[in-house]
């Protein structure tokens, strides 16, 4: 594309509405022009595509009849159009000049933060949304084509322009127009594409913001474009592991190989809208720190029977749950502590019994006072298992469910803290969570448990 000649050809076209200012930028298949309208007195920005791209004049009336579909729907995340025209054989826009820079630029600078890639992405997916109700896909969504003003506010560009510039036959070295590190397995493809396609790109595009890069490098267009088509993503969550996990989950949505599979724009701007939040933003183990609490509370309920239990909070390295087991009255509890280890009898038993695996560590091992180890509850690092006479229910957990940080030595709170009232039957609580020191009941054991303390005598 020769800058000069199609400078003088714009100028030609544009006549007196618009003075011609300097080049803004070029790409493959368009350049952007700085002009200003004497008129309304402003400046604005021209994109005119490449007068040698194959235009028939069904595309260039469709091509138009987007523009004026686009110009209508009056987003505030969709650049603004004022007019587009075919004129001495050149096709442009005129559209508002925005001060600022692209995302493109952006992710240049580094990988984003999740609350403002997740933000970024929310904004897009709304002027896409926007797009799609009136029959409008984008076919190009990608960082060059997301403009950020001063705020780092999102705004996309470029609607329909890629109706056009896809026209191209390959060249020689068999990569094809439009970007493909951004196009779904459909539109490598050559086949018709909806707006999951557009849900697609900008999929990869928050995979981009949130790892730095793409999710398939290639040596060429047509190696990317195979990619996407059939190998698997990279997982998001293995390049980056903090991500939060409701935007890996997203992600997995948006970049699912069957349309059918994807999130349309609508459903895609309320499913980031919720990742956005602040429950929504919470990382992998921000999340195990928060699972335990809650599972503090679920160990409690289920031991609790008709005991009257109050789950405290004790602050550690992150919160454990602690639990106030007795049979009420006035007394002042008492605290009695020790540090131990599962007792191999009872690990060896759990196997036996078929309450655990083979190869399933057991971290914790509780029995409620006054009861046997036929009704013990055990944790390990796959499910919490609770035994009752009848049967074991076993509640299977994902190994990040579990988190078996270790805990600060010394200090008043260790590992998982019992108090019990003076007077009450104890419970036993065997810890052996990666080496924990745990405060533990040091009192008597139950008709069962003093059994095992006379074969195990219990540690220091």
């Amino acid at each position: 594309m020769d800058i000069d000649t199609l400078r003088l050809r714009l100028e030609a076209a544009l006549g007196e509405q618009l003075q011609l200012g300097p080049l803004l930028g070029q790409g493959g298949f368009a350049a952007v022009f700085r002009a200003h309208d004497p008129f309304l007195e402003r400046d604005v920005a021209i994109k005119v595509l490449d007068p040698s791209l194959a235009v028939d004049a069904a595309l260039e009336e469709q091509f138009l009849h987007e523009a004026r579909t686009i110009a209508a729907a009056e987003h505030p995340h969709i650049v603004p159009l004022y007019s587009a025209d075919s004129t001495g054989g050149l096709l442009y826009l005129v559209m508002r000049l925005l001060p600022g820079r692209s995302l493109e630029d952006r992710i240049a600078e580094g990988k984003l933060p999740a609350a403002e890639a997740a933000r970024i992405a929310l904004e897009c997916a709304r002027a896409l949304a926007a797009a799609h109700a009136v029959g409008v896909v984008h076919r190009d969504i990608k960082p060059a084509n997301i403009l950020l003003d001063a705020n780092g506010n999102a705004t996309v560009t470029d609607f329909g322009i890629a109706l056009v510039t896809s026209r191209p036959a390959r060249d020689p070295l068999g990569s094809t127009a439009g970007t493909p590190h951004y196009m779904s397995p459909e539109q490598s493809l050559g086949e018709p594409v909806d707006g999951r396609s557009d849900v697609y790109a900008l999929g990869v595009v928050l995979y981009e913001m949130l790892t730095g890069t793409c999710p398939f490098p290639g040596r060429n267009a047509a190696e990317v474009m195979a990619k996407h088509i059939s190998a698997p993503i990279p997982r998001l969550s293995e390049r980056e592991p903090e991500t939060p996990v409701a935007l890996v989950r997203l992600v997995d949505r948006m970049l699912a190989k069957d349309p059918a599979g994807r999130p349309n724009a609508a459903e895609l701007v309320q499913e980031l809208t919720a990742a956005s939040t602040p429950d929504g933003l919470l990382t992998p183990s921000q999340v195990r720190r928060r699972r335990w609490k809650r599972r503090g509370i679920y160990v409690a309920i289920a031991l609790a029977g008709a005991i009257p239990v109050i789950v405290i909070g004790v602050r550690i390295a992150f919160r454990m749950m602690a639990f106030l087991m007795g049979s009420g009255g006035g007394a002042d509890p008492a605290l009695l502590e020790s540090g131990g280890a599962v007792p191999d009898s009872i690990v060896r038993l759990a196997r036996e019994t078929g309450s655990v695996g083979v190869n399933e560590r057991v971290g914790l091992v509780f029995i409620q006072a006054n009861h046997t180890f036929a009704d013990a509850l055990l944790l390990t690092d796959s499910a919490i298992i609770r035994r009752r006479p009848r049967g074991t229910i076993r509640r299977s957990l994902q190994q990040s469910d579990i988190n078996l940080q270790p805990l600060p030595r010394g200090g008043s709170a260790g590992g998982f803290l019992i108090v019990k009232q003076k007077g009450a039957a104890p419970d036993t609580l065997y810890d052996d969570l990666s080496g924990q020191e745990a405060l533990r009941l040091a009192s008597e054991f139950t008709t069962w448990g003093r059994a095992q303390k006379a074969r195990h005598p219990s540690p220091r």
